[in-house]
């Protein structure tokens, strides 16, 4: 676990050394799930959940959604209403080929990030050694 490792300077605050911001990875993973299978609203938060991508934390349900309404207001995901015997319709989102185009994109962009952010770790490895 990422936390467990943490100093004590940065236990209490929402410190983005803590990976606070992660959200900003919910787009490519949400578009990964719908690639893989057409799903409602709370299963992709169960699937995001399942990922672990925010240790020790659960998917802001409200930033779930509103990624979902980003993701459709670009052409990128779009849903069908489904509806429920047992309960309220669910929209069923599923990805666009414009989503599957801007996930290929996140690959690319994705490689680019770890390159930075190895360097990062890298040169912060360097300058903490040598304190």
């Amino acid at each position: 676990m990422l936390s467990s490792k943490l100093k004590p300077s940065c236990e209490k605050i929402k410190c983005s050394c803590k990976g606070n911001n992660l959200d900003k990875l919910l787009q490519p993973n949400i578009l990964i799930i719908l690639a893989k299978q057409n799903m409602h609203g709370y299963m992709i938060i169960q699937e995001l959940e399942h990922k672990n991508i925010f240790e020790e934390e659960k998917a802001d349900n409200t930033g779930v959604y509103r990624t979902l309404a980003n993701l459709e207001n670009k052409g990128m995901i779009r849903f069908e209403w489904i509806m429920d015997i047992s309960g309220p319709a669910k929209k069923n989102y599923m990805i666009t080929v414009k989503g599957l185009e801007c996930l290929e994109n996140w690959i690319s962009t994705l490689q680019i990030y770890n390159k930075k952010v190895n360097k990062i770790i890298e040169d912060a490895r360097d300058v903490l050694a040598k304190q």
